[in-house]
């Protein structure tokens, strides 16, 4: 299967929620909090959207074409991460109050433990995978280690560390294969059925 990897063109930031938010659709932990279906097509895409309005001015949201079309999107905060932008922010920020106006309370517990997950991240500089998503009819067929390579690869060249958590045991040999190692299962959700474990490589 032809893969093409490169940055996140701007005009592709709303299709690359929507590829995320379906291969995320099955999440144990975000669906729990966003699990009304109407409500839920709604939030879904707006959560993801706001982590890549956060993360796009930092250089490193990748997205993987086949034939034209977008198949995979990783979004990485690299160890050196510029100021946020006032724009950025403010669209984030936006998509944010989307999810709060659906989910009024689960969403304060959402966010309020995705927030808890900075404190456990390693201490010295670090590329930290915030998401990665394959289009479900593509998963399993090279996407997900083709749109990973560019940033293994500049973190091997200059020594630095790449850190993920991963709420899905389906996917625990896929890092493994890559050099990751397991290291701490960690749940800062409130009433979550289960929380993520967490890799370093």
């Amino acid at each position: 299967m032809q893969v093409e990897v490169g940055l996140l063109a701007r005009v592709e930031v709303a299709p690359a929620s929507k590829l995320l938010a379906r291969a995320f659709a099955d999440d144990p932990i975000i669906t729990h909090y966003l699990k009304d279906g109407l409500r839920n097509r709604v939030a879904l895409p707006a959560f993801f959207r706001a982590v890549l309005e956060e993360i796009l001015p930092a250089g490193h949201v990748y997205a993987a074409h086949n034939e034209g079309k977008l198949v995979g999107v990783a979004a990485w905060m690299p160890p050196d991460p510029p100021e946020p932008r006032y724009a950025n922010q403010v669209a984030a920020n936006l998509q944010k109050w989307i999810v709060r106006i659906m989910f009024p309370c689960a969403s304060r517990q959402l966010f309020a433990g995705f927030a808890a997950l900075e404190q456990f991240h390693p201490s010295e500089p670090h590329w930290y995978l915030a998401f990665v998503g394959v289009e479900p009819l593509f998963q399993t067929h090279g996407v997900g280690q083709a749109i990973l390579s560019p940033v293994l690869k500049i973190a091997e060249e200059t020594g630095a560390s790449c850190y993920l958590e991963t709420p899905f045991p389906r996917t625990y040999a896929f890092y493994e294969r890559l050099g990751f190692n397991r290291q701490n299962k960690l749940n800062p959700w409130v009433g979550a059925p289960q929380g993520v474990l967490t890799f370093l490589k």
